[in-house]
This record gives C-alpha cells, structure tokens and sequence, in this order.
C-alpha cells in the first residue's frame, strides 16, 4: 500500500506545487499541505501520514526540536524527513537522535528527495550528499585535532593507569593495584601528561570524557 504524505512548509505556492509534482510519481496514496502547527497537529490526528516532511523554515531549530520528540513521541510509525538550512553537523545528529530518519539541505534536488522518500519506504535512512561531505570534513578535521593532540598513542598500561587516575586512585593505591612500584606509576603518570599534553590530573579527566574513555 502506498504511503501517506503531510507536508509542513510555506509558501503555499511552493508547497502546492510540490504537492502536485510528488503525486505525478505515484509515489504517495495521498499528500497533505500544513502551514501551521495548528494544522499540522490536526492532520497528524485525523490521518496519521507515514512520512512527514518538517521544514525549517517554519520553527526556530529548538521549536523544530521540541516538535518532532513529540511527534515522534506519540506518533511511533511516523518516519520525519526534515529540510534544513545548512545546519552544522552538531545540529544534524541531534535531529536524528531526536527521532528524525532524513535530513536535506534547502539546496537539495527533487532527485535527492526521491531517493529519500525510497529510502524511508526500505526503513533506512537518509542524509543528503551536502551533509555528508560536511561530516565527512569534520570528522577529518577532529581525527585531525586529536592526531595533533597526541603526539603518539598510550599504552595498553598507561590506559590502565588513565582510568584509575579518573577514578581518583592516588600513585600509591594504583601500585598497589598493578602491583608495581610507585616510581613506575608516577614514570606512566608523567609520559601520560606529555603524551595527552595536559598539564595535571584535572586535564587527564577532561580528556577521558571528551574522548568518551570514561562515562
């Protein structure tokens, strides 16, 4: 069976259109148009649609937030393609943690949000080809901060003894524990902040967190 379809977007020009030229693919059972929440909320009631296309030019990115945990919320089946303003990529995976199983920029093609709409059909997600290069270069630049970061990488000890220093452990309860001298603890401890290049204990724990090498 073919799926339903609510848009939530303006102008009506814009969206009517686009409802028009999305029912040519025969792709949809039926597409609803909302311009406001007050619409949206009761289209969402009276027909629940199986995609929902969210855009950003209706709410500030908290209220759009907010919305689609709800919806998301009480509406399970519902799968949201949401068409955002080049929003960073910090903004992008809070979206999808949010419930979201799409995300296009505004610059994205009809093409493109066929291939998401087929996508969403195979209970898959998608991420337009412009987001993706924009993670793909943040990634690049954050594995390239922490290669900057550190010098070389610590030992399978040293990772031991990391975690007891987060944990609180003083040199002497960490000999103690590994059974080795507190001379040697305190040797790992100081190649520990050359190689994370912090400067106490207090850096070493904010790396771990940061890097997610403790909870």
């Amino acid at each position: 069976m073919k799926p339903r379809l609510t848009i939530f977007d303006e102008p009506m020009l814009y969206t009517e259109g686009l409802s028009k030229l999305l029912m040519q693919s025969k792709l949809f059972n039926t597409i609803g148009i909302c311009n406001s929440l007050e619409t949206l909320n009761k289209n969402l009631k009276d027909q629940t649609p199986e995609i929902l296309v969210m855009s950003s030019n209706m709410l500030m990115l908290t209220e759009l937030y907010q919305s689609i945990e709800s919806i998301t919320t009480e509406y399970k089946n519902i799968k949201i393609i949401v068409l955002g303003s080049c929003y960073d990529v910090i903004d992008i995976r809070k979206l999808f943690n949010k419930g979201i199983k799409s995300y296009l920029d505004k610059n994205s093609r009809y093409d493109e949000f066929l291939k998401s709409v087929n996508a969403l059909l195979l209970n898959e997600i998608y991420i337009c080809d412009y987001a993706k290069e924009r993670m793909i270069h943040f990634i690049s630049n954050e594995q390239e901060k922490r290669s900057q970061h550190i010098k070389e990488p610590l030992t399978r000890r040293e990772m031991e003894i990391l975690k007891f220093i987060c944990d609180g452990f003083s040199s002497k309860n960490i000999s103690e524990k590994l059974f080795i001298s507190i001379n040697t603890v305190e040797t790992h401890r100081k190649k520990i902040l050359l190689k994370l290049n912090v400067r106490n204990s207090v850096g070493i724990v904010k790396y771990a967190l940061e890097n997610h090498i403790i909870d």
